[in-house]
Order: C-alpha cells, then structure tokens, then sequence
C-alpha cells in the first residue's frame, strides 16, 4: 500500500504470514488502506510414529486451523484420512474438502462451541476422536467429548512461534501511520500486542478500535482493558467476515 492509502484508513492487520494473502488482496482492490504486521508464525511439527497410528485408529478426525491442515498434508497421504472429518472453520473445511475429495462437516457456528453442538457429533461414546491443532489452544473439544464417552487425542502437526519484533520501533510506525483500528484473530496476538509495547504505550492500545473474532476474545480483551465500545466482533475469523467488519469502520472512518 501506499503512505497514503495508510494514512486515509488506518487499519492494522496482524494475521499470521501466509494466512492473509486474500484478505490484504480484498483490501487492495477495496483501496482501504493498511498496515501488515504478523505478530507470530507458523512451523511445522514432525509427526511421530504413534501419530500415525492414531490418525489410522481414529474414527473421527477435527482439524481446528488450516495450519494443521497444510503441515499435516504436507507429512501423509489423504488414503490415511479414512475416518468422518471435521473442521472448525469454513476455509480450512474447504482446504480438507481439495485435499481429501469428500464432504467435511464444517458448523455454521465457526467455532469449537458449533462443533460440539452438532448432530453428528452428540453420540461419539467409545469413539476415537482425534483433534489435529498447533500447540496449546482450548480444552474445550477434549473436556466434552471426553464426558461424552469418546477417547481423546491430540495430534500436534504445526507450531506457533512468535516472532522477534522491536516493540518501540513498531509503536512509531503505527503512530506515525495514525493507526485506528487494530484487526487480531487469536488471544496470543492479542496478548503479544500488549507485551511488545510498554505499560505507557498501552493506553494507546486501549484507545485503538478493534476486530476481534469471538465472545472469548472481547472477553480477553475488556481484561486487558480495551472498552467494550471500542470492539467489534467480526461473525467469525474467516477473511470474508474480517473484510466485512473492516469495510463496517472504513465507512464510519470516512
């Protein structure tokens, strides 16, 4: 973008590299104007033998991210993805549809809390649920399937990392760049923001807009500080529903 599309809409994005390609192309050709700054990043866990087995044991397999997708693809064969197939979100049910040539359940709620509540997935007693992440995450899939009666295992096929940024130098560009709105799809980068910048820069942070992606994340954020009246919770973290939440406040910006 140019200095000044960024400075007309000051939209700070902070997906992961490689997760944001499309929403920043949506932005271009929108002429809103941004700043692209990935707080962390990406990297691929190499699956251990026992990994293996449990993907081939498992009767139903829940992809939480296209990270877990592609570093999983990337490692084994789509015969191996035998079993029902689940996603939490809608691109990475579409990546697992192209890669695997079948339906994907994916819940209209774009969330753990969606996935649990569907149909298909109330009766899983004495089943083997395999949920494909990076590391850390929620319990939350793991703790009602478990008192559902399904056997519960992890496979961790990526990894996030952050990345080593320089905190006073990123502060003087956004403000130079007279940032307004700061877009984050995960709690860690929400969290990363506030450690990278001092306690005194935080009072800046907390008079930003921003775009959050879910209730546990305002959650997150009004603890942090951030005035409810300042979020605005895009329906989901999919970069259709991001555009249209940035789209929402480059409106009110002009």
């Amino acid at each position: 973008m140019t200095d000044t599309n960024v400075r007309a809409a000051p939209f700070l994005i902070t997906r992961p590299a490689g997760k944001a390609d499309y929403l920043l192309a949506s932005l271009d050709a929108l002429n809103i104007g941004y700043l692209y700054q990935p707080l962390i990043k990406t990297a691929q866990v190499t699956l251990t033998a026992q990994d293996l087995q449990h993907l081939k044991q498992a009767d139903i397999q829940i992809f939480v991210s296209l990270s877990a997708v592609n570093a999983l693809q990337n490692q084994c064969d789509a015969a191996l993805i035998k079993s029902r197939v689940a996603a939490v979100g809608q691109t990475t049910g579409a990546a697992l549809e192209k890669w695997l040539s079948r339906d994907v359940l994916v819940p209209k709620d774009q969330r753990s809390e969606g996935l649990l509540q569907q149909p298909e997935l109330l009766d899983v007693a004495g089943k083997n649920i395999v949920v494909v992440r990076g590391n850390g995450g929620r319990e939350l899939m793991k703790q009602e399937f478990t008192k559902r009666g399904a056997h519960v295992r992890y496979i961790q096929s990526y990894r996030r990392e952050l990345l080593a940024l320089d905190g006073i130098a990123l502060f003087r560009q956004w403000q130079q760049a007279d940032i307004r709105c700061i877009v984050a799809t995960s709690n860690e980068i929400l969290q990363q923001m506030f450690n990278l910048l001092s306690k005194e820069q935080h009072e800046w942070l907390k008079q930003r807009d921003w775009i959050l992606v879910s209730p546990r994340m305002q959650d997150s954020a009004i603890e942090l500080g951030i005035p409810v009246s300042r979020i605005t919770l895009a329906e989901n973290a999919n970069d259709s529903a991001l555009l249209d939440a940035i789209s929402q406040l480059q409106r009110k910006y002009t």
